[in-house]
């Protein structure tokens, strides 16, 4: 197997699937509508949603025939098809035996699927680029306790940390107006941080207020890793803690992960703290990487993960992925001996999709992780932690926005992935793949859950002593588990926060790399 460059043509327009012959309805050309082309177009686009799913879905074995589900329901008399509705409708059906609810319930946001998504032309996809998780100026920020607004984290390499701001900062002004936590404020806000070009903050921190001025540039380059130290404890061991915000594009050289890792190893850290609690997940080159600098030597050549593929695909009878080009990062689809591949082109059966660790440098001594997570924490970073579960003892520590919350902490539970699929002016993200372990385990759907639950404090600095999720993460290293109830870890048990932003859809577990059918393989994100 080798690795190839990619040789990028023009861009293409990428034909609209029209399925016919497959209908009753469409076996002749004289059979469709003689509406306006617009009008037209709606109802075969229900088709191909639905005959897509039935073919790639993970859960392709619960779809009924199409005649039962009846895909042009979606398209009322005036032609415009409910696209939303239609792969929310499909997205209910596969029902986890384990739970009795769907695979894609989404307890957070019941209304839409917990995984799969649509997009139209006028739909916002979600893009993991540097600017959006820096939400627009290198800072995120919540709200406690419906009174004050806090810095939730800020972004290392950003302006924000340049200039001085922090986590645990209480902000008094935004761009001239004092906080007041009124709808429309809250909307100022929002139009803010997603429109603005300039950003004027008034802190207050350490018994002073501080003024500090941002303006938005769209190729700022940030780090992912938010804060990093390495801690002394009473009996002479050392513990390196570490909190990674997302994994991005791997077209941006970080520099942070092999510096952090690679110190930790010379310092002879006994323990490694990775704070993953706003990780909503991402590139999956960046998730390996960092599994590999992590894992002990011993796991060397060892299988980190596998991806699997529901029968139909696996056997390559999913005949609808050869009309589908594949798109490298930069938009343009990916030429192999002078033609356009498609995804009909990959081989996806699980020996081909086995990913084996290749430990090249990191930390190879350790024996203990101690992992940081909340409700948000979701697909590449839930894998990170079921890929090292095999090869390390790992202890969870879960991150409540609500302090009066007994229930333990559970992930986000995402352990699918997909890669994007172009059906007539829509991206479409099905459920396609499933990650499993070296162990074969990989059905966390209702999320990781946590072994230890405390209160995300944002008046406390990520890695400082006193924020209660290094607090729990120290106590477990010393041995002493939890001598009290969380509520006592807190500040408050009446204390809580909510982002002022909500994303709706987490980033999902995005396909990096495939092979072909002759055991090429085709980076994705280069």
């Amino acid at each position: 197997m080798k690795f190839i460059n990619h040789q990028y043509g023009k861009k293409l327009f990428l034909p609209v699937l029209f399925i016919c012959g497959i209908f009753t309805a469409c076996k002749k050309n004289d059979d469709l509508p003689k509406a306006p082309e617009t009008e037209a177009r709606a109802p075969l686009w229900a088709d191909s949603i639905f005959l897509y799913a039935s073919q790639v879905y993970l859960w392709n074995d619960q779809l009924p025939a199409v005649r039962d589900f009846n895909p042009r329901r979606y398209v009322p008399s005036e032609g415009q098809l409910n696209y939303q509705k239609e792969l929310f409708d499909i997205s209910q059906m596969a029902i986890n035996s384990h739970t009795g609810k769907p695979y894609e319930f989404n307890r957070l946001i019941p209304s839409i699927p917990k995984y799969s998504a649509i997009f139209g032309a006028s739909d916002k996809e979600p893009v993991i680029e540097a600017a959006d998780v820096s939400d627009r100026f290198g800072i995120s920020i919540v709200m406690v306790k419906e009174q004050a607004l806090y810095i939730k984290y800020v972004i290392k390499g950003s302006d924000a940390e340049r200039a001085g701001i922090k986590r645990g900062m209480r902000i008094v002004s935004i761009n001239g107006h004092p906080v007041k936590i009124t709808a429309a404020y809250l909307g100022m806000i929002q139009k803010t941080f997603n429109e603005g070009t300039q950003l004027d903050l008034v802190c207050s921190g350490q018994n002073m207020d501080r003024q500090y001025s941002l303006v938005y540039k769209r190729n700022n380059y940030f780090e992912p890793i938010l804060k990093d130290t390495i801690l002394s404890l009473p009996d002479g061991r050392k513990t390196g803690y570490f909190a990674y915000l997302r994994f991005i594009d791997v077209r941006h050289v970080y520099k942070d992960l092999d510096r952090v890792t690679g110190g930790f190893a010379t310092d002879r850290v006994s323990d490694v703290i990775v704070d993953l609690r706003y990780n909503g997940g991402g590139n999956l080159t960046e998730l390996d990487r960092l599994a590999n600098l992590l894992a002990p030597f011993a796991a060397d050549g060892k299988v980190m993960r596998k991806e699997q593929y529901n029968d139909l695909v696996k056997s390559g009878k999913a005949t609808l992925l050869s009309k589908q080009p594949i798109i490298g990062a930069d938009g343009l689809p990916i030429y192999y001996n002078g033609k356009v591949i498609t995804y009909g082109d990959v081989d996806y059966t699980e020996e081909k999709n086995t990913v084996y660790f290749n430990k090249a440098g990191g930390i190879g001594t350790l024996k203990d992780l101690y992992v940081i997570v909340s409700e948000h924490t979701a697909s590449a970073a839930e894998l990170l932690v079921s890929c090292l579960q095999p090869y390390l003892k790992i202890k969870i520590i879960g991150m409540s926005a609500d302090a009066g919350n007994q229930a333990a902490v559970r992930t986000y539970g995402k352990p699918v992935g997909f890669f994007p699929l172009v059906i007539g002016n829509m991206s479409v993200y099905y459920s396609l793949f499933r990650n499993v372990n070296a162990s074969g385990k990989g059905d966390y759907y209702d999320g990781l859950q946590a072994d230890v639950s405390v209160y995300d404090d944002p008046q406390f600095d990520l890695g400082s002593r006193g924020e209660a999720g290094l607090e729990a993460a120290l106590s477990l290293i010393s041995g002493q588990r939890a001598k009290h109830r969380a509520t006592e870890l807190m500040r408050s048990a009446s204390a809580f926060w909510r982002d002022l932003k909500v994303n709706e859809h987490q980033p999902g577990v995005l396909k990096s790399t495939v092979t072909l059918k002759d055991g090429t393989n085709i980076r994705l994100d280069r």
